[in-house]
């Protein structure tokens, strides 16, 4: 035999080795439950088996074809090789832990803010519905007897939308804070998908400020009628 036939040998018997190796390990990845092992593992048992081939081809060039130069070759670029696929297994597989650590903040972050527009549009229902009740008061108060002095619902109507009103500002002050904050996730979100969402959101809890800002207005009106 020559050692033409033994190079070939070695080289078909690298080329076997290689591909036995990667159906194994693909065989093995299929098993791994943990998203990050089986990354990592797919990228070492990659690694390896391009390595090897490398290996192998390059000591045949370098070394005329000779059989164990090949094999040699062919082990030493599948360690090597492995290690690197296993580096970048593991920067993937960081990456892909980042990813759905950012995904499930969004998450979070969305649900809160639908939980505070609902929260809000709730307080704005109910405020609207004493603000008129606040204003029919006033009718009354207007078209009461005024000889005597005014009339003790004047001064109770007065003291309650006074209260009624600090109470406005603290609110608004507060949603004007947890928009803000909403803003600085939205920032740092960049051009992810739930972006538009958040921004939806976000637009929703500013209409709901508007509206309490619009009924602390006419808790205003009902208190410079009464100064008239």
């Amino acid at each position: 035999m020559t050692p033409t036939f033994f190079s070939r040998l070695a080289w078909s018997g690298a080329r076997s080795l290689t591909a036995a190796l990667l159906v194994v390990s693909l065989g093995a990845c299929t098993n791994i439950r943990n998203d990050r092992t089986r990354t990592q593992t797919e990228g070492a048992m990659a690694g390896g088996v391009g390595g090897a081939l490398l290996g192998a081809g390059i000591a045949a060039i370098l070394n005329g074809g000779d059989p164990r130069a090949v094999i040699v070759g062919a082990a030493t670029g599948a360690a090597g090789g492995g290690l690197a696929g296993a580096a970048y297994g593991h920067a993937v597989a960081k990456k892909k832990e980042t990813y759905a650590k950012k995904e499930t903040a969004l998450d979070a972050e969305l649900a809160g803010l639908k939980r505070q527009i609902a929260a809000r549009g709730q307080y704005n229902a109910q405020l609207k519905k004493l603000v008129a009740t606040k204003e029919q008061q006033l009718t009354a108060v207007l078209a009461a007897d005024h000889s005597a002095g005014p009339p003790a619902s004047e001064w109770e109507l007065r003291t309650s939308t006074i209260g009624k009103i600090s109470e406005i500002d603290r609110e608004a002050r507060s949603w004007q804070e947890t928009i803000d904050a909403h803003k600085a996730v939205l920032s740092r979100a960049g051009s992810e998908a739930r972006s538009v969402e958040l921004q939806t959101g976000i637009d929703e809890l500013r209409e709901e400020r508007a509206k309490l800002l619009h009924q602390r207005e006419r808790l205003s009106a009902i208190n410079q009628k009464l100064v008239q």
